[in-house]
Parts: C-alpha cells; structure tokens; sequence
C-alpha cells in the first residue's frame, strides 16, 4: 500500500478555524491545537492531508479557503467537499464516530451531548491505529 495515497480530510469552519455564530462567510482565526496536529502529519508525510469542506462546494469559496492556507502556513493543501475510498480520517467538529457495517455510535462517543465543553474522542495517532477501523 502507497501510504501517500490515503488522505486525512479535516474540517475548516470550527475544526481548523474558529468559527463565530452570524459571520458564516468570514473564515475565523486557526484553532492552534488542529493546525499543530496538521502540520506535525506534513511534516511525517505518510498520509496527505486535505480540507473537507462544504465551502468548497461553491467555487468562489475554493480561492478563499486556499488564500487562509497560504497566510496561515499551510499552502498547497486540496480543498474538498468530496470522500473517496482512499480517505483514512476525518477530523470535524460536527461528527459522531459510528462503527463500521453496525450503525452503532463508538463506545467514545455514546455518551456524548451535543454542545458540551470537553468531550472529545479518545486520544489517538496515525501510528497507534494503522487501519483506523476501530474505535
């Protein structure tokens, strides 16, 4: 398997920059934590890393997203709203983990509730999960 050729998707508006409610069009400051975590993948360059977004659904709203990249370290990054197969991960501030072929929502995330402070997915990294199936 070419490792270069799986991809992790991370979210931009609240998952790689802040998001403020009313200002939807604006992109918001980078999320420290989510652009250390980014940058520490490119720099071990097993897996691509790309934008998934619903902006990029509006070609006008490509430009802007690739224009926040480059003024904030990471040029050259794809921007999606499309998953392929070859998609490992997706980082986003809106999803539950459901376990593959059940419909189950993760162990992790089964006692989540939406819009609490604190709650996040078990710790984990590229190298402790090669497959990324469990949870």
């Amino acid at each position: 398997m070419n490792k270069m050729t799986k991809w992790i998707g991370v979210d931009l508006d609240g998952t790689l920059a802040q998001v403020s409610h009313g200002n939807f069009g604006m992109i918001g400051r980078p999320v420290e934590a989510m652009m250390n975590r980014v940058k520490a993948w490119l720099n071990e360059g097993d897996y691509e890393v790309r934008i998934f977004t619903a902006r990029a659904a509006d070609p006008n709203q490509i430009g802007k997203v690739k224009d926040w990249l480059s003024r904030n370290g990471l040029a050259g990054l794809e921007v999606t709203h499309l998953k392929d197969r070859d998609m490992i991960e997706l980082w986003d501030d809106k999803a539950v983990r459901v376990e593959r072929n059940t419909g189950k929502v993760c162990e992790g995330c089964g006692n989540a509730e939406r819009d609490q402070p604190g709650f996040s997915h078990r710790k984990r990294t590229l190298s402790d999960i090669p497959q990324h199936t469990d949870c």
